[in-house]
């Protein structure tokens, strides 16, 4: 009997919350329709129609060489660093005899800054030291494919040089860039014309436009490639757009100027089992670098002595000939500022043969770079505005004021470049850098072991309104 009133009890509970349920379900259903009812309604966003019609266009000229530079690199070894040094030297007299022989003028040849370094290979995980490796870089000018070939062929036989190679290139480039601009802005504005007409519309003007320009050096041609490349948004005629017209460009620009300082490197190291006696050894070695310098006009504040460093040897460094005894090495390096090539000459000819030292570096600076790259800049300023006038012209406007100017690489619509034609002029060089291109004024025969100048470069970013 008990068990049967429990029962009952629960079923009559069970019903309860069912109904409970049920009436919080429907009062749920009031109130959210209530919360819905009273929300305000959303209005439609006004579209903001897109006026125009984006185009872009590339053309390609060719036009006759009339200069060419062919590169090459002389390369000696020896297991003697004096000797390799003293035979890069006698090559690069036999150039010096054959460009004069050739009647090449001093202006229409550089080296660069000669350059001795450890050749090692790799045999059975075991790094081994073949010797050293001296090089030098030369570029030299010819006015014609036939003597550039003749030249070619006269250093084919020549066991020291290496890596020979011709491009040629345009002595009004600037101006032929220009004038293949101009065409590849005619061919936007025609392909607009027909994309809009394919749909009914009709381009109106220019937006805004973006382009950029190269010369293409070809190796061993008669021509030289001139490329134009144009992004552009035009408007479509009849639909608002309210803005203004832009052209954005950008510009490296790259020149020479003859050094008026020159920094030396030299590094002295010995190894042995006597640490004591090594770094004897070294110190006695910095004080015949450090009195050589000197003796050459440099005065104590231009010479910069960096601590010695003494430290065990790494296991890799030995090969299977070098007795591990000699576990110990100590090393340390010195800065020597020269204001005169000749003494800087004079002080690399002074290391040959100073054992237990050698060059690291002889490189050509200057004292007044930021007053040079502003010149830099100005120039590159004027042959970017030359070429955003083009621009505005081919898309037959007028060039206003300028609205920004950058030197970064990203540009204001929000790319970093028109494909590999604008990337191509953004991996230019942005800074100082080792001077290989031949320079334009007329500079001094390059010297022995050091080169004359050093080349300035900027990058600018510039957008015009086009009237």
């Amino acid at each position: 009997m008990q068990n049967k009133v429990s029962y009952v009890v629960i079923i009559i509970l069970a019903f309860v919350c069912l109904v409970l349920s049920l009436s919080i379900g429907r009062a749920s259903d009031v109130s959210a329709q209530k919360n819905v009812s009273s929300l305000e309604p959303v209005p439609e966003q006004e579209a903001q129609p897109f006026g125009g019609v984006a185009v872009s266009s590339e053309e390609t000229k060719n036009f006759l060489a009339d200069e060419y530079v062919t590169s090459f690199t002389l390369v000696l070894k020896h297991k003697n660093k004096d000797a390799a040094y003293k035979h890069l030297n006698e090559s690069r007299d036999k150039i010096l005899t054959l460009l004069k022989k050739r009647s090449v003028d001093s202006r229409a040849y550089e080296f660069s800054s000669a350059a001795v370094k450890d050749d090692w290979k790799y045999t059975n995980h075991k790094k081994i030291f073949l010797g050293y490796v001296a090089s030098q870089n030369v570029k030299v000018i010819s006015h014609s494919k036939q003597d550039a070939d003749s030249l070619e062929l006269d250093l084919a036989g020549l066991a020291f040089v290496d890596n020979v190679s011709t491009s040629s290139r345009l002595k009004n480039a600037e101006a032929l860039e220009v004038s293949v601009i101009k065409e590849a802005c005619k061919k936007a504005s025609k392909l607009a014309d027909v994309h809009a007409r394919s749909v009914g519309a009709e381009a109106g003007k220019v937006l805004s436009v973006e382009g950029s320009s190269m010369v293409e050096k070809l190796s061993s041609s008669d021509s030289v490639e001139v490329l134009a490349s144009i992004a552009a948004n035009l408007s479509l005629v009849g639909v608002e757009n309210g803005g203004k017209s832009y052209v954005r460009v950008s510009q490296s620009e790259n020149k020479k100027f003859l050094a008026d300082k020159f920094v030396v490197v030299v590094g002295m190291s010995m190894n042995g089992a006597d640490k004591e006696m090594i770094y004897k050894r070294v110190s006695e070695r910095r004080n015949d670098v450090v009195q050589l310098a000197k003796d050459l006009g440099v005065a104590e504040s231009e010479i910069d002595e960096e601590s010695m460093h003494l430290f065990k040897r790494p296991d890799y460094e030995f090969d299977s000939n070098e007795s591990r005894k000699d576990a110990f090495r100590a090393a340390q390096k010195i800065t020597v500022n020269f204001t005169a090539k000749a003494a800087a000459e004079a002080f690399l000819d002074g290391m040959v043969g100073m054992e237990n030292s050698r060059v690291l570096a002889a490189r050509p600076v200057l004292k007044n770079e930021d007053s040079l790259r502003v010149q830099v800049t100005n120039i590159a300023g004027k042959k970017a505005m030359s070429r955003a006038k083009a621009i505005a012209e081919g898309f037959g406007g007028s060039l206003g004021k300028v609205v920004s100017v950058s030197n970064k690489p990203e540009n204001e619509f929000g790319r970093t470049g028109l494909g590999s034609l604008n990337g191509a002029l953004l991996r230019k060089a942005r800074g100082k850098s080792a001077p290989m291109v031949l320079p334009d004024a007329d500079f001094p025969k390059p010297g022995m072991n050091i080169a004359d100048s050093v080349s300035v470069s900027a990058y600018l970013a510039v957008t015009a309104e086009i009237e």
